[in-house]
């Protein structure tokens, strides 16, 4: 296709598929963001066998009638999964250089068990998948899919709420590390990609430096507090060393005395951000993220943007 921009390293994502109408707007997402551009999809279906396939029968002939529905019964879905997966794969491929590979396993138990341990021996950009069983925080403990996802993956999560969406990116970033470490992930998919807009935004409280809105390129150090300016600093070298064009990018500070997410969330609703990049990981470990983390307020509260969590 006319106007592609090779890269040597195509982002990777896991496509985890289920018959709900929204992985047609996660397609939709992928096609706005990656068009034009270089993507290897791996689409992931996990059929759940009905307990009533499952269920061994005392009668011989019975016994021999369930397997026969079972097999049966895998294989139509598999045959129609497949058909889905290649319907996709051939409309995304109008608009994204693509390379699909389909994986359709059969499973007895716990979803979500199933494809962390798929994730332990192999590595995703991203695993992408819809909002689905997810309202208040309290919501967390429910045990839906997508949580347990949350929390437990050790590899970066695309939860995708609408369809098409612009090239326009909010990254949450904090001091030390684990901002640093955002920031690189973040800087890594982006540079896949042609024309874009990014803003690095830093929540701070008790604020210490000044309430800035600039280019990376005009990066003040009297106006900013020392770890933040080092992380400002950080990031513009790391983003002359990928080779993004640095005029696409921003940075952003503000007070935070409600939390950090509440002045994210502020942040996206007044300028319509259609993906925002944040950290996973809570300030307590797992009980930070369970019971008050910027991430799983995120989760929570964001309606129509995507969410890009970084463990």
């Amino acid at each position: 296709m006319e106007g592609r921009i090779e890269k040597s390293m195509r982002p990777h994502l896991l496509f985890c598929y289920t018959e709900c109408p929204n992985c047609l707007k996660i397609v939709d997402y992928l096609r706005s963001i990656f068009r034009d551009c270089s993507l290897e999809i791996t689409f992931y279906h996990l059929i759940e066998v009905p307990p009533s396939l499952l269920m061994p029968r005392s009668d011989y002939y019975r016994e021999i009638e369930r397997e026969e529905l079972l097999e049966k019964f895998i294989e139509e879905r598999r045959e129609k999964t497949l058909e889905k997966f290649e319907k996709i794969s051939k409309d995304l491929g109008q608009f994204v250089d693509l390379t699909a590979h389909y994986v359709i396993e059969v499973i007895e138990g716990n979803k979500a068990e199933h494809v962390l341990n798929f994730l332990k021996e192999r590595k995703f950009t991203g695993v992408v998948m819809g909002k689905r069983g997810l309202g208040t925080l309290a919501t967390i403990w429910a045990g839906s899919f997508t949580q347990k996802m949350i929390l437990y993956s050790q590899q970066p999560l695309w939860i995708i709420r609408k369809g098409t969406a612009e090239r326009k990116f909010l990254i949450a970033v904090d001091t030390g590390e684990a901002g640093l470490k955002v920031a690189s992930y973040a800087l890594d998919v982006l540079s896949k990609l042609g024309n874009f807009e990014a803003i690095f935004f830093h929540a701070e409280w008790p604020l210490i430096s000044k309430n800035i809105e600039r280019p990376l390129t005009d990066l003040k150090k009297e106006e900013l507090s020392s770890p933040i300016y080092e992380l400002f600093s950080e990031i513009k070298e790391r983003v002359k060393t990928i080779g993004i064009p640095i005029n696409n990018i921003r940075i952003k500070v503000r007070g935070a005395i409600f939390g950090a997410s509440s002045a994210i969330l502020k942040e996206v609703r007044s300028n319509n951000f259609s993906t925002v990049i944040a950290g996973k990981r809570g300030k307590d470990g797992f009980t930070g993220l369970l019971l008050g983390s910027v991430a799983t307020k995120l989760v929570s509260t964001l309606e129509k943007e995507a969410l890009w969590l970084v463990p």
